[in-house]
């Protein structure tokens, strides 16, 4: 799963020289927070609703489009955009716009190929990564089972489930605390039961 299978591509973009009015426009008529700065085909900045916000005098909040563009016509992008933008590759694995985003704080990341600007890959865009990872919206059922973090367990308990002629549709691997592995499985059966009592007599413990 890579940045490019989940980035939105083509986003709306300002140049250098527009103004703020034009800026406040775009946000208003596409319902988006940031926009890319692009001159000539590349990537030199970002400018946010708030970097926009600091730039007009709170009264202009109530002014239109218009008024804008007429008050504050030397106000260029140019002159309040952030120059230095955290971007990402298009062929980087999602989780690491994940743990990029998350580290920088950031809900929206730039994604650029050599430089070029490419897409935009934002949060909601990451919960729809994360869904698929999950198979969330196919049916079946959720296990959660923990166990000693030991080679060849991980092996045993999906053979176990395979012997029950059950299909994995996912299986993530975290650990708690005190080391031991917890996998959470999503099974293609609508039959909880069984399985549970299956895997505790085998051994597991079944947390959820």
């Amino acid at each position: 799963m890579y940045v490019r299978d989940y980035m939105s591509a083509d986003p709306v973009i300002i140049g250098p020289n527009d103004s703020v009015g034009d800026a406040l426009e775009l946000l208003k008529d596409h319902s988006i927070r940031r926009l890319p700065v692009v001159s000539k085909g590349k990537l030199i900045g970002l400018v946010t609703n708030t970097d926009l916000i600091k730039a007009s005098p709170s009264p202009a909040t109530s002014l239109s489009i218009h008024e804008i563009n007429y008050l504050y016509p030397k106000i260029k992008i140019k002159d309040i955009m952030t120059k230095d933008v955290i971007t990402i590759d298009p062929d980087e694995a999602i989780e690491e716009a994940a743990v990029l985003m998350r580290e920088k704080k950031l809900g929206t990341l730039i994604v650029v190929d050599k430089n070029n600007l490419v897409g935009i890959i934002t949060e909601s865009d990451l919960f729809k990564a994360f869904i698929d990872v999950f198979n969330f919206d196919r049916p079946g059922i959720k296990i959660v089972v923990s166990f000693e973090d030991k080679i060849g367990e991980l092996g045993k308990l999906t053979s176990l489930i395979s012997s029950m002629d059950i299909l994995i549709i996912s299986l993530i691997i975290t650990y708690s605390k005190d080391g031991k592995a917890v996998i959470m499985m999503r099974l293609k059966t609508e039959q909880r039961e069984p399985v549970v009592k299956e895997l505790e007599k085998s051994g597991y413990e079944v947390i959820g």
